[in-house]
């Protein structure tokens, strides 16, 4: 996932015909300490454009928080990676992204928040209770709006999942331990809901996908009934 993977899924697709606004995401990754309205200086970026409250400045901004926590071009085998892995998965079955990029994740007990820890810490980020909101909600302590993109970038729809919805496209390549991981903590997470997650209520293309994707990566019986994914037949669950 590179930059402009992020850029072009969460902008709109015009901005990445201008020539200014390639080279500012170029500028973004290459110096990520350097103040946004520098870069902007150095560069024509479209003018007047905004999209979702979001300008090109706004967006090289976001680039910059996520080149300096180490969210972009990482290999499958790099521990942030996992942690985003881990991410995508808890944000699809009690979670989600904000209209505004901020995403947000549901937990119900201690082990819960063991498990996010491990997450966040692979990413090199903190998180905090969402203020006023739901109780055992939280949300990134900092750049939570550029880890929002990412993740967004990776296959968590953005506001309320609909039938367009489907598994994320980096499971069909990415290495079996972390698809595993993936399996298990979406499982995890999905338990503790009295409903099956958005993603499985609102899109069948999503429940067919993630039953077949269960089915060869878990020990247990898959089966869809009533617009949901039931896996029976599981010994223990991982971390």
């Amino acid at each position: 996932m590179t930059a402009f993977d992020v850029a072009s899924h969460t902008g709109p697709a015009a901005w990445l015909d201008s020539e200014g606004y390639r080279r500012g995401i170029e500028l973004a990754v290459a110096h990520p300490e350097v103040e946004p309205d520098a870069i902007a200086s150095m560069v024509a970026l479209p003018a007047d454009a905004t999209a979702d409250g979001c300008s090109p400045a706004t967006m090289v901004a976001e680039i910059q928080r996520a080149a300096r926590r180490g969210w972009l071009d990482v290999s499958y085998d790099s521990p942030a990676f996992a942690g985003l892995n881990k991410l995508v998965a808890w944000a699809l079955s009690a979670g989600g992204v904000e209209a505004d990029y901020t995403p947000f994740f549901e937990v119900g007990h201690g082990t819960d928040y063991e498990r996010l820890d491990r997450a966040f810490e692979r990413i090199g980020c903190g998180y905090e209770p969402v203020c006023g909101g739901a109780p055992h909600r939280v949300e990134p302590r900092e750049a939570a709006t550029a880890l929002g993109r990412v993740l967004a970038t990776l296959g968590v729809p953005v506001g309320d999942p609909n039938t367009l919805t489907t598994l994320p496209a980096y499971l069909s390549e990415c290495p079996d331990s972390l698809r595993r991981a993936f399996a298990y903590t979406y499982l995890n997470s999905r338990d503790r809901a009295a409903t099956a997650p958005a993603p499985e209520r609102n899109s069948p293309a999503f429940r067919r996908a993630l039953a077949a994707f269960l089915t060869r990566t878990v020990d247990g019986t898959v089966t869809i009934l009533d617009g949901a994914v039931f896996v029976t037949g599981i010994e223990g669950r991982r971390p």
